[in-house]
């Protein structure tokens, strides 16, 4: 299977929308190719990201190249679970998916590590399903 068909026959669009209704604080779910390029986005209504075009792909190409850099280490680590930075105003998780990113952006929040179990758990249960497939 190619990483094309991969990407369209995939239903990267519900997995995107259901990554976003597991919180209220979730502004935003893309799910990002290997060269850093957004294959699908749900942003919530109402919601605006003051990012340009400009800045929002180097935001993508940044945290697909983490993603990247941190598989490095596996060997002597483990592989990453998930990629958490917390800012003033947002947190955001980066989760390795096959070959692909899935990048949330949620508003600053209390406790963040309950919001990456929860993430975490609906990839891991789309993953089985997918590879039983």
């Amino acid at each position: 299977m190619t990483v094309g068909y991969f990407e369209s026959a995939f239903g990267f669009d519900i997995l995107c929308n259901d990554i976003a209704s597991l919180d209220e604080n979730i502004e935003m779910v893309t799910v990002l190719n290997h060269k850093g390029r957004s294959i699908e986005m749900k942003v919530k209504e109402g919601i605006e990201m003051d990012l340009t075009p400009v800045k929002k792909e180097m935001f993508f190409m940044q945290s697909v190249l983490q993603t990247s850099m941190n598989k490095d280490q596996d060997d002597e680590f483990g592989r990453v679970k998930c990629t958490i930075f917390e800012r003033e105003r947002s947190t955001v998780f980066s989760f390795e998916f096959f070959n692909h990113v899935i990048l949330v952006v949620s508003r600053s929040i209390s406790n963040p590590m309950h919001l990456k179990s929860s993430i975490s758990d609906k990839i891991a249960n789309i993953k089985k399903v997918e590879l039983v497939q």
